[in-house]
């Protein structure tokens, strides 16, 4: 291995260890928030089953809790937020780091690395509950249950995902949607940090984000204007799938959308990085 790229992987290594040991009690945190409500949208799922007669498996909990916008914007997004706003931070590590590297540029990339693997740590432990929890009362197989095909809104489906995807097919689209979302609006959330010079502003960025996308999930938002928001492009219910005339944009649009995003923001913080001077104006906590 080319020994710059190994010294640069070195130090990412060694600054991953640091920050996860940093918000080790965000990380139980977030345990404890997501049994909470999985434990919640489990019960909700039992007891709608119980009352209309009919099977559900735990693929139901799945895209109930990650496929429902206010459990997106008013939980998992805020936490997430907090869990990665500081990641550009200034201390005196951050100067070593940064001559260490040798460049403003390098910088930026360990930082956009820090950012992709905390969101993928994110999602693991998402996952791991979400799916262990439930596996308890419900049972777990390759198949949609009667309560998605009968009542596809109530497991958060529109009815054209059970009808055209098997169950797998939409949960790798979810989880697509999902990392390319809060890796876009993390970047943001970054970007801003820089920009401001305050990982506080940047982290108010990204809860503007967040609310605008909220807003426009509840309607709040002229319709002319939902696409430009980030909520009919990270929720797999508010997607086209074949329909001819829908209202939801297709998938393929989605896809696009935050490739443009994250494109334009990663543009964005390498601009700042080149004109800023780190080693005076620190990022400030």
């Amino acid at each position: 291995m080319n020994k710059k790229l190994k010294d640069t992987m070195h130090i990412f290594s060694f600054e991953f260890q640091r920050f996860i040991f940093y918000k080790r009690w965000m990380l139980i945190s977030l345990f404890l928030i997501v049994l909470f409500f999985t434990y919640l949208i489990g019960d909700r799922v039992l007891v709608f089953t119980i009352n209309q007669k009919i099977s559900a498996n735990v693929w139901d909990v799945v895209f109930s809790t990650l496929g429902s916008g206010s459990m997106l914007f008013l939980v998992l997004i805020p936490v997430l937020l907090l869990f990665i706003s500081d990641i550009p931070a200034a201390t005196n590590f951050e100067e070593f780091v940064l001559l260490r590297l040798g460049s403003r540029s390098k910088w930026l990339w360990n930082k956009i690395l820090i950012l992709t693997v905390s969101i993928i740590l994110y999602l693991i432990i998402l996952l791991i509950i979400i799916f262990v929890a439930p596996s308890f009362a419900l049972p777990l197989n390759n198949a949609w249950s009667e309560m998605a095909l009968k009542f596809p809104r109530y497991s958060y489906l529109n009815p054209q995902i059970p009808a055209t995807l098997s169950v797998t097919s939409a949960f790798i689209k979810l989880i697509v949607l999902l990392i390319l979302g809060w890796f876009g609006v993390g970047l943001a959330t970054i970007t801003a940090s820089l920009f401001f010079n305050s990982t506080s502003l940047g982290f108010l960025f990204g809860v503007f984000i967040n609310l605008g996308g909220y807003f426009a999930y509840k309607g709040d938002i002229p319709y002319r204007f939902v696409n430009f928001f980030i909520s009919n492009h990270i929720l797999l219910n508010f997607h086209s799938f074949g329909e001819k005339n829908s209202l939801y944009p297709p998938y393929s649009a989605s896809i696009i959308y935050w490739v443009i995003w994250i494109a334009l923001f990663t543009a964005i913080g390498f601009l700042i990085c080149r004109k800023k001077d780190f080693l005076l104006k620190k990022v400030a906590s």
